[in-house]
């Protein structure tokens, strides 16, 4: 079950990393070190939730501007992803807002229909000013407005740095073999993910070392305690 799960969220993120393009506000960021300097993307935090009608994900961390699958990091920002999956075919043709509400405050915008699945997705300006994540309500004309609590999954579990460190131990040989000149020749995401659409199904790390859409290293970890539950070199 573990390996078609692992072969799942692959074949998943690998289409969406081919497909998606970044749009964000460079902000000045600390020189990294180690391996987090070929890091292009992270999670460091992955709130879900769902009622009767909407499914939804507020999703925030670090990626490149433009996401290119070539072994190297390019320009990166920091981003702040909401996504709504209505559950109902009469719920596609509406136009949505949003109100995401956290402890110090709320952000309000309109959620656009994505181009590639029955989604619709909004980037969140200047998300950290309300603090933790609360809930999300979504707002269409016509319609009960839908509020839905929202949990983060990174919440009690380890943070994007300590699986980082967790994957370099488990691919030390590979990671070595190829960095004889300081560098390491692939870029690295570090994704809290499940292959499932209910929200309440298992997360794990997914942290994979791409040189190519061809060539690339993958692991599976245990968000908790760090496990090494797939490997694929």
């Amino acid at each position: 079950m573990k390996k078609q799960l692992f072969v799942a969220i692959t074949a998943f993120l690998l289409l969406a990393l081919g497909l998606f393009v970044a749009c964000h506000e460079k902000e000045t960021t600390p020189e990294k070190q180690g391996l987090e300097r070929f890091v292009s993307t992270y999670h460091d935090a992955v709130y879900v939730g769902a009622n009767e009608d909407f499914g939804v994900s507020f999703v925030t961390g670090e990626a490149e501007k433009l996401i290119v699958i070539d072994g190297k990091v390019g320009e990166t920002a920091p981003f702040a992803t909401l996504t709504v999956t209505p559950l109902s075919a009469g719920l596609f043709n509406n136009t949505y807002t949003y109100v995401l509400k956290g402890e110090s405050g709320e952000k309000t915008g309109d959620l656009t229909k994505d181009v590639i699945g029955a989604t619709f997705s909004a980037e969140v300006p200047a998300a950290e000013e309300i603090g933790k994540v609360l809930s999300v309500a979504i707002v269409a004309e016509g319609i009960s407005e839908s509020e839905i609590p929202l949990a983060n999954k990174v919440e009690g579990c380890l943070g994007w740095r300590e699986i980082l460190a967790r994957a370099e131990q488990a691919l030390e040989t590979e990671i070595t073999a190829e960095t004889d000149t300081g560098e390491l020749p692939r870029e690295i995401y570090v994704k809290l993910v499940n292959a499932l659409s209910d929200s309440e199904a298992p997360y794990y790390y997914y942290v994979s070392f791409m040189k190519s859409p061809s060539d690339y290293w993958a692991l599976l970890l245990d968000p908790e305690t760090g496990e090494i539950i797939s490997k694929k070199v």
